[in-house]
């Protein structure tokens, strides 16, 4: 164990990854600051670390019922997301003076350790098809506890806004040619393409250094349009919050990856905390706001 964290020696070992991505001890040090601020930890699940012992897969809630929730992490190939929320901690502490937060930085430290896409199991850690009808059950035990602390666990408000910071390694399919470079959008729920809080981040996209791909297709077939893919059935937890709790928007932001560092890892996440910033808003803009109603 880390004499200093309790955690598994690993998470003190820098991952071979090719990205240079910090120890996972470094990303679960970052939080201790919520839980000084009055912050609730919730171990949610946990994976077998390769020494022993486990590795946690946390969620941190200021207060309910929930108005936000941010998600990175689910992928071990896309670390991004899970470093940028560990940077946006400060000003995650500010943004809950006024507004109950939800945030699952780290939602699979098993993949991230190894550089896998998946978990243990070979399956993603936050599957919810099982809770959408379309599985007979969970598809890993990672996924089961992960949809059931969201559906049950805690409580999210209908219209909460959700922002999940993922990547597309598109290296992972090398029969896969994706013309461009930069980043592109899921959107998802009522009226969630009109909410001001995709507007902005597709705004922010368009104007950062990764910037948003029009037009394309995903190598799941998914076509883009200005950028966008909205109300995707892709059995994802982003699916299930929007469908079955009510969340809208439903934000899912993807950088293209052509290797493990193209782009650099501290260039997407610069462009996650200016996504960060943009998915909040400026002093003075409402959120989360109802959306408009078409």
């Amino acid at each position: 164990m880390s004499s200093a964290t309790g955690l598994p020696s690993d998470c003190d070992l820098s991952p071979s990854a090719g990205d240079e991505r910090p120890p996972l001890s470094q990303i679960y040090s970052a939080f201790e600051s919520l839980l000084r601020a009055g912050w609730r930890a919730i171990e949610v699940a946990t994976q077998p670390a390769p020494s022993g012992g486990a590795l946690p897969i946390r969620a941190y809630v200021n207060a309910e019922p929930v108005g936000a929730v941010l998600i990175g992490g689910i992928h071990g190939r896309e670390p991004a997301g899970a470093l940028a929320l560990a940077r946006y901690v400060p000003r995650l502490v500010e943004r809950g003076h006024k507004l109950g937060l939800l945030v699952m930085p780290l939602l699979n430290p098993w993949g991230y350790l190894h550089h896998i896409r998946y978990g243990p199991s070979g399956a993603s850690v936050s599957d919810s098809d099982h809770l959408l009808g379309r599985a007979p059950e969970p598809a890993c035990p990672e996924a089961a506890a992960i949809t059931n602390f969201v559906m049950d666990g805690v409580r999210i408000r209908p219209g909460a806004a959700v922002l999940d910071l993922h990547e597309d390694p598109v290296y992972e399919a090398p029969d896969y040619q994706f013309e461009g470079s930069g980043s592109y959008i899921y959107v998802t729920g009522a009226d969630a393409l009109a909410h001001p809080a995709s507007r902005r981040v597709r705004d922010c996209l368009e104007r950062s250094r990764l910037p948003l791909v029009l037009e394309g297709v995903t190598r799941f077939g998914e076509r883009l349009s200005d950028g966008i893919i909205v109300d995707t059935a892709d059995g994802s937890i982003d699916e299930l919050l929007a469908r079955r709790v009510g969340c809208s928007p439903v934000i899912t932001v993807e950088n293209l990856l052509h290797a493990p560092d193209s782009p650099p890892l501290p260039q997407r996440v610069e462009v996650y905390l200016d996504v960060l910033e943009a998915f909040f808003g400026a002093p003075g803009e409402e959120f989360p706001c109802a959306p408009p109603s078409s």
